[in-house]
């Protein structure tokens, strides 16, 4: 099966669970259609300066993965990209 990574890098609205010092993406909004979430494959963090960026490897309904990043700074999540099978 061949897999296409398409590189987005834009702001999405995400609705996300904030608990016990941990962030879990639930579902995003990109160009009006609302995702979501149903796996979270991996988290990680990698620091630019003051600034942390958690970033989330997940699996939407339609079985595509998505990166998505939280910058802690500006407070605002980002989409990185998406792996379509």
């Amino acid at each position: 099966m061949m897999m296409h990574i398409e590189q987005i890098n834009e702001p999405v609205k995400v609705r996300a669970d904030f608990q016990g010092g941990r962030i879990r993406p639930l579902r995003f909004k990109r160009q009006g259609r609302e995702h979501v979430v149903k796996t979270v494959n991996a988290c990680w963090e990698t620091r630019e300066g003051r600034r942390t960026l958690h970033y989330f490897s997940v699996t939407i309904e339609s079985g595509d993965v998505c990166q998505l990043y939280f910058n802690n700074e500006e407070l605002v999540w980002w989409l990185d990209s998406i792996m379509m099978s």
